[in-house]
């Protein structure tokens, strides 16, 4: 492949949950659950070639907290390399990736990053593979990383693989109350799993699923519920605390995405969501990021690029 191989780009953007509600436990150890998954504006960008030579990626960031070593397991290559094993004439691939979403956050941004592979992967292929295979090779990868192939607003059931788009997404405007500490996922759903005795919140499926054209007051009047908010402040009880100084502030009921640890608030206006930045900016004296992004309709298509100057990072 030459040196002026194409180069594609696409932007990966973080989600939030407006509704997570633990439905009960599987027989193969999964939580079952049903979720509201929303894109916004704040993501990472990832950008791809074909190359003769070995699959390599290269990681930068904004922040030097986000720009993680490059392991072998990394999201990028095992969507990279679960396309190829699928489609093995397409050749192998190079990436570069740069990152903004916080790790550990609850934002999603490996899924995402990991639907982008193979979305990148794909368009520079010719296409081969439809949406369905891509969905097939993007569930195990993780489970919400089958939303991020279309993004926007998704009502997801299941382990969050069975989605459904919502005809009426919610326009959002938020401020992220992002701390300098993750929440394992897998250390949340232990502790929830030990402490609660998963109510079968079956029953309000069609009720929230009728309602899906109200999340947007539901979340600005700050009534999104998320049943693994408070075993994520058992697993970091200094999440309790932030929250509970966030709401001190004066900006209302402050509301938590996926397993943690980004705190969120929600505003039905760009003046509004000024307003909640400009109370919050006290906690940045503790290490804390706070982070405005709006909300963000579809995931954008792949376009043609160049390949970033600047490659920090080892390859795999």
């Amino acid at each position: 492949m030459s040196a002026a191989a194409p180069v594609l780009r696409l932007f990966c953007p973080a989600k939030l949950n407006l509704h997570l509600r633990i439905t009960g436990r599987r027989s193969d150890g999964y939580h079952g659950l049903e979720t509201v998954f929303h894109t916004i504006d704040l993501g990472d960008d990832l950008w791809a070639r074909r190359t003769d030579g070995p699959m390599t990626l290269a990681i930068t960031a904004d922040d030097p907290r986000e720009a993680l070593p490059v392991q072998d397991d990394n999201l990028v290559c095992r969507a990279a390399r679960a396309f190829v094993r699928q489609a093995p004439s397409s050749g192998a691939f190079a990436f570069h990736l740069h990152k903004r979403t916080p790790h550990g956050g609850g934002l999603g941004g490996g899924s995402s990053d990991a639907a982008a592979a193979l979305r990148l992967c794909n368009a520079l292929a010719g296409a081969p593979l439809d949406h369905a295979a891509l969905h097939a090779l993007a569930a195990p990868l993780g489970a919400d990383v089958p939303f991020f192939l279309l993004g926007g607003s998704q009502w997801a059931t299941g382990i969050g693989t069975d989605l459904q788009s919502c005809a009426h997404a919610p326009q959002l405007y938020v401020t992220l109350i992002v701390p300098a500490f993750g929440c394992p996922t897998a250390e949340v759903y232990r502790m929830y799993a030990a402490h609660w005795q998963a109510p079968l919140h079956v029953a309000t499926v069609p009720r929230v699923r009728d309602h899906l054209d109200d999340f947007a007051d539901i979340a600005v009047r700050g009534e999104i519920v998320n049943d693994l908010a408070v075993a994520a402040e058992l697993v970091r009880p200094e999440l309790a605390r932030l929250r509970e100084r966030a709401e001190g502030l004066g900006v209302g009921r402050v509301a938590m995405t996926g397993s943690g640890s980004t705190l969120f608030v929600a505003a039905a206006s760009a003046d509004e969501a000024a307003g909640h930045r400009r109370r919050l900016a006290p906690l940045a004296d503790q290490g804390v990021r706070i982070v405005s992004a709006r909300s963000l309709v579809a995931t954008p298509s792949p376009a043609a690029s160049v390949w970033p100057r600047a490659e920090h990072g080892g390859g795999v």
